[in-house]
């Protein structure tokens, strides 16, 4: 993975699962690496495309992360772009946390849900 997708997916797994649990920081990880491969698309596409990872409209939450928070988004986004872990997702190309099912977006009614990790729902 090249230094500007890995950056950018760390970032992204900050922004929207700081505070969860590794399986599940590696889980947000492993939509965006999943939506790549299956939609033909570079990572940094995935990742920048409009309107699909909600966290970004917070992205300046990131100049105030701790250093031990920082640390843990990278080692689950290397981790998954390294494939050392499996996925734990199932092949998952969404996601939704708990707060976000209580105004469900339209794509819920077409996809299957896979696994809860933490706060998460993910589908494919």
């Amino acid at each position: 993975m090249n230094p500007l997708a890995f950056l950018l997916l760390a970032m992204m797994v900050c922004l929207e699962a700081e505070g969860e649990p590794f399986v599940g920081q590696v889980g947000v990880a492993y939509v965006a690496l999943n939506r790549a491969e299956q939609w033909g698309q570079p990572l940094t596409q995935v990742l920048m495309a409009p309107n699909q990872f909600g966290g970004w409209r917070h992205v300046s939450r990131l100049e105030r992360l701790d250093p031990k928070v920082w640390s843990e988004c990278k080692r689950a986004a290397q981790a998954a772009g390294e494939q050392r872990v499996a996925d734990p997702t199932s092949g998952a190309v969404h996601f939704l946390s708990e707060q976000d099912l209580k105004h469900p977006p339209a794509w819920l009614k077409i996809v299957q849900p896979t696994v809860k990790l933490g706060r998460h729902q993910f589908y494919r």
